[in-house]
């Protein structure tokens, strides 16, 4: 059965709502109540109808086209189904996502995954700052789930992080796992300023040293061989990605931090 679509009609400038379009929310709705919904856009609400024209198709599966970084918080509070965007979106993609997949052929705003709890975002171009982040005057970042970037992420990635796996296949900025307290970032590219700054616990891979280095923070540890690091990967096989066709290795070398914290956090750089 082809995908509930939503297409929007024109270019806008203002801000959009798209919160109330998940799968779990719509199921059990009719096409017409669907498309006199309420969305807020700016300081007003408009009806879902005078934004998008909907093609019927299956609630389970919502499809948004013609997408531009003006549609907002797309996926929140997700907790099943799947979303598939053509082109670009907005801040807080996926915030407080707790199961299902979202697929975005573009790139995000951000604090994409902020927060979430579970499912998949999977972005085939770039994500802005923020990625699985928390909020400001929140406690927790991202708690479980997957976040792969097939491009490159800005700054913060992880901030206050708690589980989870975010990967990206190209380079991630500055604070990179900045005040994580767990979970897995891997990063096949290069990495910005202050890596791990007041990282507490959690694991950094990196595929490359990083182009600035290793703060002072963290203790050398010297050169291993983990066991865990082959079955790890291993489990990146399911998803379509460039962490799908990794070679497996268990060399590395890993430092440990953020030491003027708990200082229980890791970085761990490919050897070889």
């Amino acid at each position: 059965m082809t995908a509930l679509t939503f297409t929007l009609r024109q270019a806008t400038k203002q801000r959009i709502d798209c919160s109330p379009l998940t799968p779990d929310k719509l199921q059990g709705k009719t096409i017409e109540e669907i498309a006199e919904l309420p969305l807020v856009v700016g300081n007003k609400t408009s009806s879902v109808t005078s934004l998008f024209s909907i093609t019927p198709g299956d609630h389970q599966h919502i499809k948004i086209v013609n997408s531009q970084s003006e549609l907002d918080y797309i996926g929140e509070g997700m907790g099943a189904g799947k979303i598939t965007i053509e082109g670009n979106v907005g801040a807080y993609l996926g915030l407080l996502m707790t199961a299902g997949e979202i697929e975005v052929n573009g790139s995000s705003d951000y604090f994409t995954g902020c927060e979430m709890a579970g499912g998949v975002i999977h972005i085939h171009g770039n994500a802005g700052n923020q990625v699985a982040s928390v909020r400001p005057g929140r406690k927790n970042g991202m708690t479980g789930g997957t976040i792969i970037i097939a491009g490159n992420a800005g700054d913060r990635v992880g901030d206050h992080m708690r589980r989870g796996n975010v990967l990206i296949a190209g380079s991630a900025g500055d604070y990179c796992a900045a005040r994580m307290i767990s979970g897995t970032i891997m990063v096949l590219g290069e990495v910005g300023h202050h890596l791990g700054y007041a990282m507490k616990r959690g694991t950094v891979l990196l595929m490359k040293s990083p182009q600035y280095g290793i703060t002072a923070n963290f203790n050398d540890c010297g050169q291993h061989s983990l066991a865990f690091l082959p079955l790890l990967l291993s489990s990146f096989k399911q998803w379509n990605s460039p962490f799908s066709t990794l070679v497996s290795f268990s060399s590395v070398q890993r430092y440990a931090g953020d030491m003027a914290g708990i200082g229980l956090g890791e970085i761990l750089v490919k050897q070889g």
